[in-house]
């Protein structure tokens, strides 16, 4: 499945690496700026969405999809260890304005990379490349 960078949500890979967060539900605005603003949630969250990006446009790696859960708790934990709790967290991860710059995050991350929109060979470079340096979009992907 191709993905289009400029008009795909890139909100699978996000839901992806944050499903334990999504568990928490929809909560009425709170204020999570702090949540925005800590360089390890945004890493993480874009790693994730990159990651996924990589893997539905690259038929020659998948998902590590257990790790990704098991991420996606650990990372739950962190929040909460920071003082949220699982209402604020649901409501940070549903904030379309989140979203955005999530998505945002990631397109920049994927073409400062060298990912070319439909060229399948960037999105399986980047990957293995992701992979072999062991960072977090490499541990969340496997490849065949």
């Amino acid at each position: 499945m191709k993905m289009n960078l400029k008009n795909t949500k890139i909100n699978q890979g996000i839901a992806a690496c944050c499903v334990v967060f999504a568990l928490a539900g929809a909560a009425p605005a709170q204020d999570t700026t702090r949540l925005s603003q800590d360089e390890h949630i945004t890493y993480s969250l874009v790693s994730a969405a990159a990651a996924d990006t990589i893997r539905n446009n690259c038929r020659y790696l998948n998902a590590r999809i257990f790790l990704a859960l098991r991420k996606a708790k650990q990372l739950e934990k962190y929040a909460m260890g920071l003082g949220f709790s699982k209402k604020q967290i649901g409501a940070f991860i549903g904030s379309k304005k989140e979203r955005k710059r999530i998505e945002d995050a990631t397109r920049a991350y994927l073409v400062e990379n060298g990912v070319v929109e439909d060229n399948e060979a960037t999105y399986c470079s980047l990957g293995r490349a992701e992979i072999k340096n062991g960072s977090l979009i490499g541990q969340l992907l496997w490849s065949w």
